[in-house]
């Protein structure tokens, strides 16, 4: 059944379609409020509320086409939320070594297993959070700049602004941190 078809269907209450839905949507809106507040448990709560959000407003959603950014924004504004009324997150667990690889895109699987990319997911943390947000919603949701801009209630320039500067900061922190570690190999000697 298609994405369209079972938004049909949730409008007219159906909880089956809901489920569907859940299970198409759940690791990647886990991953998203995972990577934006840092928490594994408060990333499940906010992935509950953001399906119950859904279930209850998708009639409000008329351009059924529109779900997935529609969805994000539920999610992202309920994590921001989240993360206002939580002075302090601190990631538990890493969250990825327990989803399933299946579903993990192959990007996914390198950010995951590389130290590289685990130096990236520490620089992405240090982001202010609507850059965090965007970068989390283009490169690990694969939402356009449109569908971003919609989910962040932006204009699209403002969201291109934000890619380019979180990936200038990246950039230039992972740099940084690529060259004090050569400093401190040279000091040691290795």
């Amino acid at each position: 059944m298609s994405e369209i078809e079972l938004v049909k269907k949730i409008q007219s209450g159906d909880m089956t379609a809901l489920g569907e839905i859940f299970e198409m949507y759940k690791n990647r809106s886990l991953k998203c409020a995972y990577l934006i507040t840092g928490n594994k448990f408060m990333s499940e709560d906010i992935v509950q509320e953001a399906f119950i959000k859904c279930y209850l407003y998708a009639n409000s959603l008329k351009k059924l086409e529109q779900f997935k950014p529609w969805f994000f924004k539920i999610l992202t504004r309920i994590a921001w939320k989240h993360i206002g009324k939580e002075k302090k997150a601190v990631p538990i667990e890493n969250i990825f070594e327990k989803a399933d690889d299946k579903s993990i895109d192959e990007s996914i699987n390198r950010y995951i297993r590389s130290n590289e990319d685990e130096a990236l997911h520490a620089e992405i943390s240090h982001l202010d959070l609507k850059q965090k947000t965007t970068i989390i919603l283009y490169y690990f949701n694969g939402l356009s700049v449109k569908e971003i801009a919609k989910v962040m209630g932006c204009f699209e320039g403002t969201v291109k602004s934000r890619l380019h500067n979180a990936r200038k900061k990246l950039k230039e922190s992972l740099l940084d941190n690529e060259q004090n570690s050569i400093v401190k190999a040279k000091e040691c000697g290795i």
